[in-house]
């Protein structure tokens, strides 16, 4: 690589390696779009915002991070892109890497509290001097977007499985490219791909370049992007005999409540006659997700407190007290203590 400067003369530009792992993740913190989000969906380009560097990930309900995350970043569809960074002298880049996102993936789509996860993106864009509003709305290119409604959108993608996992380093071994090729033509609708960027300096004159480069777009993995996702009949077909039934008695209980129920790709979502969402169905964890946290957000602590003491009468697994998931087998055969409880919630 060469860089012609401004009197004509050719220096060559040399690849160097980074002096610390650190100098990268910052690097990606400060310039997400490294992560060449033209490059990974060239039609629609991602564009990114940082949630948190080394976000904490839990692997049980209500648990704290037992793990750390280089970064969590989301882009404009609300998708979330858990990023590890390794340096190409680290031994640890060729398999052990994958493992470690791998288990960060799996325990962050069930565990992530998605207000949680609201949270540390404002904690970090009031830590840069940004607006949370004002960066939400420039990512949608929607001056009608809303925080909350995107993290909404985000936690949807989160229990559907929707994410991306990125392997970041300054050069990726041809095995942990193998393996990302394999990974992203196997999940669906998870996305895994690594990012190279490589360094070049001009010696003595303190200029450096870096390009990205991304692997893993196979085109079985592109084939596998295009197929359409599950309709909601097929999410449904595919549940258990206690979901089915679960989505059933959630139906009459809207109909006879005068309620629409919205659909996602991750289930259904119940809300209150002033568009509060009060509860999730997500098939796939089994369960239904009683919103507490957002009641105590208006002042209705009281409210919160009572519905959480009752639901945990009505079941033996252990209830978080933010947004506990109450087992679809439990509202099944609890439905008319359930019912009452979501009829309190929806007056709210």
């Amino acid at each position: 690589m060469f860089h012609i400067d401004e009197s004509g003369r050719l220096l060559a530009m040399r690849p160097a390696p980074y002096e610390a792992e650190d100098i990268l993740q910052e690097l990606l913190a400060t310039h997400p779009d490294l992560l060449a989000g033209g490059q990974m969906t060239p039609g629609d380009p991602r564009r990114w915002l940082l949630v948190r560097r080394e976000a904490g990930v839990p692997d049980r309900d209500g648990g704290g991070g037992r793990w750390s995350l280089d970064h969590l970043f989301v882009d404009q569809d609300g998708i979330p892109t858990l990023v590890e960074v390794k340096r190409a002298g680290d031994s640890r880049i060729r398999r052990e890497v994958v493992g470690q996102l791998l288990d960060y993936a799996a325990n962050g789509v069930l565990y992530w509290p998605v207000l949680s996860l609201q949270e540390l993106f404002e904690q970090t864009q009031r830590e840069a001097g940004r607006d949370p509003q004002e960066m939400i709305a420039q990512l949608c290119e929607d001056d009608t977007a809303t925080v909350e409604a995107f993290f909404a959108k985000v936690g949807d993608n989160l229990r559907a499985g929707r994410i991306r996992l990125v392997f970041v380093a300054d050069a990726i071994p041809d095995d942990l490219r193998r393996i990302v090729e394999f990974l992203n033509e196997q999940m669906n609708p998870a996305e895994v791909l690594a990012v190279e960027i490589k360094q070049y300096v001009a010696e003595n004159h303190g200029w450096r370049t870096l390009v990205p480069a991304v692997y893993g777009r196979t085109a079985a993995a592109s084939a596998k992007s295009a197929v359409a996702r599950p309709s909601l009949s097929e999410l449904r077909e595919k549940a258990d005999e206690d979901v089915r039934t679960l989505w059933t008695l959630l139906e009459q209980w809207a109909d006879d409540e005068d309620l629409p129920l919205t659909h996602t790709a991750a289930g259904v979502i119940v809300s209150s006659r002033n568009d509060l969402r009060i509860a999730q169905l997500y098939p796939k964890n089994r369960a239904l997700c009683i919103n507490l946290d957002p009641l105590r957000d208006r002042g209705r602590h009281e409210l919160a407190d009572a519905c959480l003491a009752t639901l945990r009468t009505l079941t033996s697994k252990p209830l978080t007290a933010a947004y506990p998931f109450f087992p679809a087998p439990d509202a099944v055969a609890k439905w008319n203590d359930v019912a009452k409880l979501l009829s309190q919630l929806a007056a709210v």
